[in-house]
């Protein structure tokens, strides 16, 4: 069974695991070091641009198979780093509409007066389902995010 990983980028190779053996498209071989990767007769690691691409990963454990992966899959870092400030924004949006709803409850003092107070609950509650609407609609998203469906 092959177990091998193809890589085709430089950048990728960068964030290998230490250790981590790779056979280039032109048959060199490197292993990698902290600094780069050692490849037998250069004195010192040379630089993941070194390698000729489609670089292979050779017999990756299931870890690193994941980590090449979640780096070569459509998901990129701007692309994950958008979705994640959308969630932060449509939450934020959440949360001032619901404090402005309580404020028309509140009087010039920030007080609730005693006829408001059914009303201020029954807003307090439909925020809570709101909450866990909302709590429910971001956790289906970062599932989603972190879904290993698009694999190596």
């Amino acid at each position: 069974m092959n177990t091998n990983t193809l890589v085709h980028s430089p950048a990728i190779l960068g964030e290998l695991p230490e250790g981590t053996v790779i056979r280039d498209a032109d048959g060199d071989t490197g292993t990698k070091a902290g600094d780069g990767f050692a490849v037998v007769g250069w004195r010192y690691p040379l630089a993941p641009e070194w390698f000729a691409m489609p670089a292979t990963v050779v017999g990756p454990p299931p870890a690193t198979v994941q980590l090449i992966a979640d780096l070569s899959g459509p998901l990129t870092l701007p692309v994950l780093l958008a979705e994640l400030r959308s969630i932060a924004a449509d939450l934020n949006d959440l949360i001032k509409r619901q404090e402005n709803e309580l404020d028309e409850l509140r009087d010039d003092y920030g007080d609730v007066l005693s006829g408001e107070l059914a009303d201020w609950d029954e807003l307090k509650a439909d925020h809570h389902e709101e909450g866990s609407a909302a709590l429910g609609a971001v956790l289906l998203r970062l599932g989603e995010l972190t879904s290993t469906r698009s694999g190596p």
